[in-house]
């Protein structure tokens, strides 16, 4: 009997050793997934375009003046390639799924937001992408290019039933989004933000109101402004999707230890001419005054003293202005004197206002055009510390002097009743007058913000005016698109030869693309 129980035991411990080579080597101590808010909270930080450098001199903010370190032409290479941001929101889906969540998620409701917003900055940039066959990883890596139209169209649908998915979040107080560096997992703010981008989308397809009729641009616009219980949009600054950037750990791209390349940067003649133009007063915030004009004796608060480089301009020439002190910078206090500047808008209220204005102002909805015009110049002049009326306290740097000062402190009365008051300013009414002064706003108050949105604007108004000449390169032209991305040219052949055939069978960065026509 004894040897029967021990002869059982053997067998027994026999059978608990059949474990597989895999089942061995499980660390249990090793995560084999990425947690759905951590997936997130990466797509969030991947949603900003850092200012100060190349986006900012396309859109003819800043230029540079020394071609050793960079230059202002337009040579464009290969548009973002924003797909692997778009398989983390497929598999920030699959994980929330894993973890148990409904099929109608935070997660899968925000992911539809990121599937519209990636594939539109893509097609903005390059024209024809792949979107209906793409992300299906091995199982089709020749994905075919879905023209523009089904493109944006697919994100607008997007939007919408992302739209449908948070209300029905909200109205059920689903608690269960984590991760959120931007609204502390608020589902009411995110509503705000995808219908606020569903008005920019509608606005960038202004050339096809009228001639693709299938997509209802104008019905669409004046749906959520007709239906705001439905279509939540931001009611103010505190509503803007924004990056807020902090010392240490996520400094803003200029600042007092970056200020070395500062001298290599000047203010481009695009803004700064039209803020002067326009005596705005936001001037003053923005840019320093011409060093060599001040230390000549011009007053640092005359804004004849503000005098911006010309982009298109030879490199040599915008050199000599610099050594001579003849071009201004942008404002060293408040860019250059700290780490945090000013936070950075990715979706902002101040944009909705005057695309508002600018869908009113085409007839696409009933409305008060120049109520949103006023509000979003006086949501911008808020931004930059511009009181309506009173004065203001603005800094300078001297030339010579280094960052740390000593600043010169001056005193500028402002009123925007004023201000507006001038025919240049006062808004024209719905006509093509009243438009331009829309169009020149909002690109005033795109200054060092929401990414490639103030070049998309000019592409497609021509507003305001951008400077061309031997400094931009491209046959003294400014590109109207991205190359595609350079891997598809080998690994999806056929597909990207197709795509090119509309640009005369080359990828050509002057070429038109479906939005422009």
């Amino acid at each position: 009997m004894k040897k029967l129980i021990i002869f059982a035991a053997v067998i027994i411990g026999m059978s608990s050793c059949k474990k597989s080579f895999d089942d061995l080597y499980v660390n249990n101590n090793k995560p084999i997934g990425v947690q759905a808010s951590l997936l997130f909270n990466g797509l969030l930080a991947g949603l900003v375009d850092a200012p100060g450098g190349q986006l900012d001199r396309i859109s003819q903010y800043q230029l540079q003046n020394n071609s050793y370190f960079g230059n202002n032409q337009y040579n464009f290479g290969s548009g973002d390639n924003l797909y692997l941001n778009l398989t983390n929101v497929v598999n920030m889906e699959k994980q929330a799924l894993a973890a148990g969540a409904a099929p109608r998620n935070p997660y899968s409701a925000l992911g539809k937001f990121f599937r519209a917003y990636y594939f539109a900055k893509m097609s903005l940039e390059m024209g024809d992408i792949p979107m209906t066959e793409a992300l299906n990883g091995a199982a089709n890596l020749q994905p075919k290019y879905d023209d523009q139209k089904t493109v944006f169209s697919n994100c607008l649908n997007l939007l919408d039933s992302a739209n449908t998915d948070l209300a029905a979040l909200i109205a059920a107080n689903d608690r269960t989004l984590t991760g959120d560096m931007y609204f502390s997992n608020n589902l009411k703010q995110w509503q705000k933000v995808v219908n606020t981008y569903k008005l920019r989308l509608l606005i960038h397809l202004s050339k096809k109101a009228n001639s693709d009729e299938d997509l209802n641009i104008p019905a669409r616009f004046a749906a959520v402004l007709n239906d705001p219980a439905t279509y939540p949009i931001m009611t103010g600054m505190s509503d803007n999707l924004q990056y807020v950037w902090l010392n240490p750990t996520n400094k803003y791209p200029l600042n007092k230890e970056t200020f070395a390349n500062g001298s290599l940067n000047n203010s481009a003649s695009t803004y700064v001419g039209l803020l002067t133009t326009l005596k705005d007063p936001r001037v003053f915030v923005t840019t320093d005054p011409a060093p060599g004009v001040v230390s000549s004796g011009g007053s640092p608060t005359d804004f004849s003293s503000f005098k911006g480089g010309d982009i298109g301009a030879d490199m040599g020439v915008l050199a000599t202005q610099n050594g001579a002190g003849v071009i201004s910078y942008i404002n060293r206090w408040r860019y250059y004197s700290g780490y945090t500047a000013e936070n950075t808008f990715i979706i902002g209220y101040i944009e909705m206002c005057f695309n508002i204005a600018e869908g009113i102002n085409r007839g696409w909805a009933t409305g008060d055009a120049e109520a949103w015009y006023k509000a979003g110049i006086k949501a911008s002049w808020a931004f930059y510390g511009v009181p309506d009326a009173g004065a203001m306290t603005v800094y300078s740097l001297p030339l010579g002097v280094p960052v740390s000062g000593p600043y010169v402190q001056s005193t500028v009365n402002v009123n925007f009743d004023n201000y507006y008051a001038q025919s240049n300013v006062k808004y024209a009414g719905n006509n093509d007058a009243g438009l331009t002064e829309i169009l020149q706003q909002k690109y005033i108050a795109f200054f060092c913000n929401s990414g490639l949105e103030p070049y998309f604007n000019w592409r497609r108004t021509k507003v305001p005016a951008f400077s061309t000449g031997v400094g931009n390169g491209n046959n003294n032209m400014v590109a109207m698109r991205y190359k595609y991305l350079s891997q598809d040219q080998s690994a999806n052949t056929a597909n990207y030869n197709a795509a090119i055939v509309q640009y005369g069978n080359v990828d050509d960065i002057n070429g038109i693309m479906w939005i422009l026509k």
